[in-house]
């Protein structure tokens, strides 16, 4: 008795049934812990048959042919199936059984162990959907660097100005994702993103950055990285982080709706700097941050190339909520 107790402890333990099927009589039996696994009233005989019929439609075929496939030279299977218990519930049970036969070869009996392995197979199909997603991200990240790398190659002159700019560019698209990877892709806080991307040439006399606290979403955190980081470059390059007497100015707050999403203004100023004259034709970096927002976001973009400073005013939907 001690035996039994410790074998259906152990059984128990590991979420595994041990089972009997008498094939000459119908009759099964199963060790005691199969009534909580399975899902049906202990006090209930789960007939073989009636195993059968609880086995998923789509895997009942191949156990069926699995169970009346044993001969002497071939008496063991090992099969992964689903079983509906009657509450409704699908759970994955992986059986390996061996079959007995009596001196003429007939199939007399079946024993073996089903253990439930439906945790495993969520924890499998979670990985693949993890995998699904990832594959899905790294092929959007390598087309977007793809163009990126096209329009700067025909928007430089030399070389050398051509790896500056698609190293600035993929560097700043690195640090978004870094952003998100810290916050396993829930979003990233609109004071870290901006902090980023001017952390290389901001210092507390040159820029002054606040705004409300406000989370953007993954794609909204990518877009609108990028377009800091031409707003960053053009200053660092010819406007206001380009002298010692210039500042930049990004602010932002939140404009409720009553009808619609809210929407969040975000502004940046530049101020101080050398007088900018008005390009005659519109590069990559200013196409990009003119176009970027409207074309993922459904945002706005003012952009105004002043002689006395560059101003961008964002405005992107919120999500509700």
């Amino acid at each position: 008795m001690e035996g039994e107790a410790l074998l259906q402890e152990a059984l128990a333990a590991g979420a595994v049934t041990a089972f009997e099927w008498d094939v000459r009589t119908g009759l099964s039996w199963r060790s005691g812990n199969a009534a909580q696994i399975l899902g049906f009233d202990p006090q209930q005989t789960l007939t073989a048959t009636g195993f059968l019929a609880r086995v998923h439609p789509d895997d009942r075929a191949r156990f069926k042919a699995l169970v009346h496939g044993v001969r002497p030279d071939s008496p063991s299977y090992a099969v992964t199936f689903r079983f509906i218990r009657p509450d409704g519930r699908e759970v994955w049970l992986e059986e390996a059984s061996r079959a007995e036969f009596d001196a003429a070869g007939r199939h007399v009996r079946l024993k073996g162990l089903t253990l439930d392995i439906t945790e495993r197979k969520r924890a499998e199909e979670h990985q693949g959907l993890l995998i699904a997603e990832l594959d899905h991200r790294v092929k959007n990240v390598l087309a977007r660097v793809a163009v990126v790398a096209m329009y700067t190659r025909q928007g430089s002159n030399s070389m050398e100005e051509f790896v500056q700019a698609l190293d600035g560019r993929i560097q700043s698209m690195a640090d978004a994702h870094a952003l998100l990877s810290q916050s396993r892709w829930h979003g990233v806080g609109l004071a870290d993103l901006v902090h980023r991307q001017l952390a290389p040439y901001a210092t507390s006399a040159n820029t002054t950055i606040g705004g409300p606290d406000i989370t953007l979403t993954a794609a909204a955190t990518e877009a609108v990285a990028m377009v800091l980081q031409e707003l960053v470059t053009n200053a660092v390059k010819y406007g206001a982080l380009s002298t010692p007497e210039g500042r930049v100015s990004v602010s932002w707050d939140r404009r409720p709706s009553a009808d619609a999403a809210a929407s969040l203004m975000i502004a940046w100023r530049e101020t101080g700097g050398p007088p900018i004259a008005a390009p005659t034709q519109s590069g990559y970096g200013t196409s990009l941050i003119r176009d970027l927002i409207p074309h993922e976001l459904g945002g706005t973009v003012d952009l105004v190339l002043a002689s006395d400073g560059v101003c961008c005013r964002i405005e992107i939907p919120l999500e509700r909520g």
